[in-house]
């Protein structure tokens, strides 16, 4: 736990805003802590960044939806607890109950890359691959129903293959494993791939976002040949469920503005982050959306709970 706050202008008799992040280090709790330091600048009270990580966010999750709805405690999360571990397990919290969406601020897409020794250096030449070898080609991802494997899933479906999944601890682990030649292919963070590209460690065959990379401007779009195959990940702010409109409103008029922020943007171009920005309405209708699509995508590819 810190508290980050710029001393200047911050009113030492307000109580601190808690934001909890349900993850350990990582893109969420760098992009928190981004946040956190400039909504303390402009609300002038401190902010004080919570991790509480575990159950693939869920814990942390579970606990701003048990908070007292005063504006005093927020979440800060990547989609995951949000519309990914609900569409497989029975969680603790309905999110669209349990939350008073406060706006989405980012949005990173993947990028699926295979190792060189494959052979394969494009998603015609895996279909070719994979239905050589039924269930021989490995995907790794960052556990069960991770956007890793829910994307392998997807590629299973979309292009009639059968690929076998190799759930790993974490999308670190998952990269230096197609990396090594453990595993065939990996659907995983751009920015953990974009080393490895130039030297040929890695070959990419596609992003997975509804448009080109801006850090990789030549690769492919996979939706453009698969319409609606889209893996991304968001990132935004919640509150517990019943949080009035005019408490957050500092808060949202904050976040709008940093938001917009040229070095922030800059910051989250850097960590191959999309500073989208959405507000309650939108973020309330894109999980909502999100919640549907992944229930699908996991039931129709039988993936069970670990």
């Amino acid at each position: 736990m810190s508290v980050l706050a710029s001393a200047q202008g911050i009113d030492a008799g307000i109580r601190p805003l808690r934001l909890v992040v349900p993850f350990p280090s990582g893109p969420a709790d760098l992009l928190g802590r981004l946040y956190a330091q400039r909504m303390a600048e402009l609300l002038g009270r401190a902010v004080v960044v919570e991790n509480r990580s575990g159950a693939t966010g869920t814990i942390g999750a579970d606990l701003v939806a048990k908070s007292a709805a005063d504006g005093n405690t927020l979440l800060f999360t990547v989609d995951l607890p949000i519309v990914m571990a609900p569409a497989l397990v029975h969680t603790p919290y309905d999110p669209r109950k349990a939350f008073a969406p406060i706006a989405l601020v980012g949005e990173t897409m993947q990028l699926i890359v295979v190792n060189p020794a494959l052979g394969v250096r494009s998603i015609d030449d895996l279909v070719v691959a994979a239905r050589a070898r039924p269930e021989q080609l490995t995907f790794a991802s960052a556990g069960n129903a991770s956007p890793g494997h829910l994307c392998g899933e997807m590629l299973n479906a979309r292009l009639d293959i059968r690929m076998t999944h190799v759930p790993y601890r974490g999308a670190g682990l998952a990269s230096q494993a197609v990396l090594a030649g453990e595993v065939s292919l990996f659907c995983g963070p751009i920015t953990q791939a974009l080393p490895f590209l130039p030297m040929g460690r890695l070959i990419g065959l596609a992003v997975t976002g509804d448009r080109a990379s801006p850090l990789l401007p030549g690769m492919p779009v996979l939706a453009e040949r698969l319409p609606g195959f889209i893996v991304s990940n968001w990132y935004g702010f919640f509150a517990p469920a019943g949080t009035t409109p005019g408490v957050l409103a500092p808060i949202v008029q904050a976040l709008r503005r940093i938001a917009a922020e040229r070095e922030v943007r800059d910051r989250l171009a850097g960590m191959g982050v999309d500073p989208v920005f959405l507000e309650a309405g939108p973020l309330a209708q894109r999980i909502e959306v999100d919640l549907a699509r992944w229930t699908r995508v996991i039931g129709q590819a039988g993936i069970k709970a670990e």
